[in-house]
């Protein structure tokens, strides 16, 4: 398996580079500056973790090259959507805003409650103080997950410190309450679930996966 690395110069993709090299996966780093390389290198799957306002180029790409690619990034607008499933018709795509296999878990606890009266329910999340979507793409997930079970939730984002990332789900009832939550420590959750979906994604012919279709 040799991976093109999109945005091999940020915080996301300069992780990943180190997990590829303790790993021993071929792989090849693109980023602003020489993008142009990359219709010469040979590949098998795209990993994108670039920018959302990349998007339409690297689909492009991969259709051109008639390979899957990973699109890690998130705050995509509707239009991203929108492109994301028309090209998944004719290459596979895989689309994921956590890339962590308990986050993965935790996701599907949710998806397993019905409808349920009379109970408020929040959603908490906590990331550094760099990042810039608010909410993030991970707590978009999780709202979008509750908003299919008719379920309204209250949303508070936090960007405080160095936090890699904390989302919590608390259903408030009287006199109870349950609280689901998830924390990842290092960026390391995030970069061995990216490698195991391009290891997914490496033979994949068309069609629109997530992390969910691994686990």
């Amino acid at each position: 398996m040799k991976v093109l690395l999109i945005g091999a110069d940020g915080k996301m993709g300069k992780e990943m580079s180190k997990y590829f090299d303790e790993s021993g996966t071929k792989y090849f780093k693109i980023d602003k500056d020489n993008r142009h390389l990359a219709k010469k290198l040979d590949f098998d799957v795209i990993l994108d973790f670039s920018t959302a306002d990349a998007l339409c180029d690297n689909l492009k790409l991969a259709l051109g090259r008639k390979c899957p690619i990973i699109v890690a990034t998130t705050g995509h607008s509707q239009k991203n959507q929108q492109l994301i499933t028309e090209y998944s018709k004719h290459i596979a795509v895989f689309l994921s805003a956590n890339f962590s296999i308990l986050f993965t878990v935790f996701r599907k606890f949710l998806k397993a409650i019905k409808n349920i009266d009379g109970v408020e329910v929040v959603v908490n999340e906590v990331h550094h103080k760099t990042k810039k979507d608010k909410p993030s793409g991970s707590a978009k997930e999780l709202i979008k997950l509750l908003n299919s079970k008719n379920i309204i939730p209250k949303v508070y984002a936090l960007r405080v410190g160095d936090v890699v990332g904390e989302h919590g789900v608390t259903f408030y009832s009287k006199d109870e309450k349950l609280e689901i939550k998830h924390t990842a420590q290092s960026k390391q959750v995030f970069c061995h679930g990216a490698y195991l979906a391009c290891k997914f994604m490496a033979n994949k012919k068309s069609g629109l996966y997530g992390m969910e279709d691994i686990f």
